[in-house]
C-alpha cells in the first residue's frame, strides 16, 4: 500500500469516524480504521465499527499501490491532528504504516485486518431521499428526550414514521414527549416506522451542512442504510414496539401561558442556581398578574423571580418542573415567544401534563413537547 492524501481532508473525515469507535475495548480489532486503498479509482475507503453502528468514507487520493490495513483508529487521528497542514505519504512496510509529512515520521503497528468485519459495497438504488438539514433538525430537536438508561433499550433511540405526506420523529423518557412532525411530499412505496439508535443519527446530524441537500435512506429487513456525500451509514434498527404516545399528546389543555422564551429561559437559570441537587426542583406560581418563581435548599438558602410581562387569563395556579427538562426544551424552541397549555388546577394545583410550542407554529412543521410536572413537596 502506498497513497498520499492532504492533511485537511484526511483529517475532516476520520475526526466524525472517530465517534463511531467503541469506547469499551470488548473486541480489539473494532478499535482500529479498515484502511482499503484502491489504484485503479485513487480512492481510500475509511471503515469503521461497533457492531451496530458502521460507517464507511471514500475519500479521493492518490495511490501508487492498492493494499489494506487496520490500524488503531486513536493513534492515526492523533497523529494527523498533530501533523502541519501539507501532503502526508503513506505506505506499508512489513507490518508497520509508515507515515511522513515534511519534517515528521510514524511507524504505526498494524492489526490484522483480516479480523475486520468485512463490509460489502451498498447499493442505493432502490433508496428514497429525504432533506439532510431537516433530519438534522428534527434529530436535535427530538434528541433531547431520549431516554441515557439502557434498561428500555426502545426509548434510547428515536422512533422515526415516514409517509408520503410526512415524516414524524418522537422520543421519549418517560418524563417527557417530544414529537416532531413535518408535512411534506416524499418518494415512498409504503409508510415505514421504526426506532433508530441515536448514535448513527447524532454522527449524520454532525456531518450534515447546507451544501449537500440530499440524504438517501434505505430500510433492509432489521437495518438502515444512510447515504450522504461519501460517507454510508449501517445501523441496526431497534427491536419492539414504540408507546402509543399519540394519546398522551391528545389532551384538551385549556388554559394558555404566553410569554417571551428569552425572559422564562434567564429566570429559570438564576432561580435553578439554588434547586436541590436530588430532583432538580423549581415551583411556578401563575396567575394572570404574575408568575413566581421558587427555588429552596436546605443547606444553601432559596431563590425567587417575579415575571409580570406575560398573558394568562386562566385560574391562579401552582406548579413544580424539573428545571433541566424545562431548559432543554426552550434551547431548542426556534420562536421568540413560548406558549405552554396546562389542563384544570385541582385544589390550586396541576399535576397532569403540560405542552409547550413554538409561537407562533411554523407552518407545516409542528415540534411539541410535553413535560410531567414533579411533586410540589
Amino acid at each position: 500500500m502506498r497513497f498520499t492524501i492532504e492533511r485537511t481532508q484526511l483529517l475532516s473525515n476520520i475526526q466524525h469516524l472517530q465517534g463511531i469507535v467503541p469506547t469499551k475495548n470488548i473486541t480489539p480489532i473494532l478499535t482500529n480504521f479498515l484502511i482499503e486503498a484502491d489504484a485503479e479509482k485513487n480512492q481510500l475507503r475509511i471503515t469503521t465499527t461497533d457492531l451496530e453502528i458502521t460507517v464507511v468514507v471514500k475519500i479521493a487520493a492518490q495511490v501508487a499501490e492498492s493494499g489494506k490495513v487496520a490500524v488503531m483508529a486513536r493513534n492515526l487521528t492523533d497523529i494527523v491532528n498533530s501533523l502541519e497542514d501539507k501532503p502526508i505519504n503513506f505506505y506499508q512496510e512489513n507490518e508497520y504504516l509508515k507515515i511522513r509529512c515534511s519534517h515528521s515520521s510514524f511507524s504505526l503497528l498494524c492489526a490484522d485486518y483480516m479480523q475486520f468485519p468485512q463490509v460489502p459495497e451498498i447499493d442505493l438504488e432502490k433508496a428514497f431521499t429525504v432533506s439532510a438539514p431537516l433530519l438534522a433538525k428534527m434529530v436535535n430537536i427530538s434528541s433531547i428526550a431520549v431516554l441515557q438508561e439502557v434498561t428500555r433499550p426502545i426509548f434510547t433511540g428515536i422512533y422515526w414514521r415516514i409517509t408520503p405526506d410526512s415524516q414524524t420523529m418522537v422520543a421519549t423518557d418517560g418524563k417527557k414527549i417530544v414529537e416532531v412532525k413535518k408535512e411534506h411530499s416524499i418518494v415512498l412505496a409504503e409508510n415505514l416506522e421504526h426506532v433508530i439508535p441515536t448514535k448513527g443519527l447524532f454522527f449524520l446530524e454532525k456531518v450534515i451542512d447546507e451544501k449537500n441537500p440530499d440524504l438517501k435512506v434505505l430500510f433492509e429487513a432489521n437495518r438502515i442504510i444512510f447515504g450522504y456525500g461519501n460517507y454510508i451509514l449501517i445501523s441496526q434498527i431497534i427491536p419492539g414496539r414504540f408507546p402509543d404516545y399519540e394519546k398522551v399528546l391528545k389532551v384538551d389543555n385549556k388554559n394558555v401561558l404566553t410569554m417571551d422564551k428569552a425572559t422564562l429561559r434567564q429566570a429559570v437559570k438564576r432561580v435553578s442556581l439554588l434547586a436541590s441537587e436530588e430532583f432538580f426542583r423549581i415551583k411556578f406560581d401563575i396567575s394572570a398578574e404574575k408568575i413566581t418563581l421558587y427555588s429552596v435548599n436546605s443547606e444553601m438558602g432559596d431563590a425567587t423571580e417575579v415575571i409580570e410581562d406575560h398573558q394568562y387569563s386562566g385560574p391562579a395556579f401552582s406548579i413544580a418542573f424539573n428545571y433541566k427538562y424545562i431548559l432543554s426544551v426552550l434551547n431548542v424552541l426556534e420562536s421568540e415567544k413560548v406558549r405552554i397549555t396546562f389542563g384544570e388546577p385541582e385544589g390550586g394545583f396541576i399535576n397532569n401534563q403540560v405542552i409547550l410550542y413554538n409561537e407562533p407554529e411554523p407552518k407545516d412543521y409542528h415540534p411539541v413537547f410535553l413535560l410531567m410536572p414533579l411533586r410540589l413537596k
